[in-house]
């Protein structure tokens, strides 16, 4: 830590462990703690602190160490996917937060604090080959894949869900929601804003050899103020959606 604390702060917490190297490991991949699994020394956010042995683990008794993470799904993914455990549902606070609570791998009882918010949009496309689908979008916007498979996928930007993927005649749970015989996405159009390396963008869908059926433009045309100030290009997707790739608002800001 390069200053000392506030006064009456939390700055040092030392954490019950049964396996020093197992803890750090844990706690390094579930939420990014600096870790020294050799001393069991660890620094997290304004806090450092020590795995001991010297303490028995804490599963229904004694304070709980709550800890903030960014989103909830992810986090409750690394937690069992690096050997803890989820103790059940989690649940809202007040509308601004959920709390979830798990088992470190020693057996703590531990609390995980994500932000709660409000409704976003989550585009679903229903398209022919979903692998060929998520390499396109992957290829021109960057996405990652958070899923894979040839029924459903899942695309990322920045950690955060941007599009899915689901094939037409897959049904699942929820039956089927396309019709072959209808145009897809007739009014729609699938929109992706903020994207900074425009130029990029427009070279990457060239190289795929996709329709255009709006050339680069600015929105809204020149002379005709500034908002929202930013290019785009209207595209088809390899099933014939048309999507829209907009730059940064104020990016083709008039002076």
């Amino acid at each position: 830590m390069n200053q000392h604390p506030r006064s009456g702060s939390i700055a040092y917490l030392q954490l019950p462990a049964t396996d020093v190297a197992r803890s750090a490991a844990f706690y390094q991949a579930a939420f990014g703690w600096s870790a020294d699994g050799e001393h069991g020394d660890f620094e997290a956010s304004g806090m450092i602190g020590q795995w001991t042995t010297d303490l028995a683990p804490a599963p229904d008794a004694g304070p709980v160490v709550w800890i903030w993470v960014d989103q909830l799904y992810p986090a409750l993914q690394r937690v069992e996917a690096a050997g803890g455990r989820v103790r059940g549902r989690p649940r809202p606070d007040d509308g601004e937060r959920w709390l979830a609570e798990i088992d470190d791998p020693a057996g703590n009882r531990i609390g995980v604090v994500a932000p709660a918010r409000t409704a976003q949009a989550q585009t679903l496309l229903g398209v022919r080959d979903v692998e060929a689908s998520s390499r396109w979008y992957q290829q021109l916007l960057g996405l990652r894949s958070d899923h894979g498979g040839p029924e459903y996928e899942r695309l990322l930007a920045d950690d955060v869900l941007v599009l899915q993927l689901h094939h037409r005649h897959v049904e699942h749970h929820h039956g089927l929601f396309t019709d072959d015989g209808s145009d897809v996405g007739n009014g729609v159009l699938v929109w992706f804003g903020e994207v900074t390396d425009f130029d990029g963008a427009l070279q990457r869908a060239a190289d795929l050899g996709a329709t255009v059926v709006r050339p680069p433009h600015r929105n809204p045309p020149q002379g005709q103020g500034n908002g929202p100030g930013h290019r785009e290009v209207w595209l088809k997707d390899p099933d014939g959606y048309t999507i829209v790739i907009a730059s940064t608002d104020g990016e083709a800001y008039e002076v």
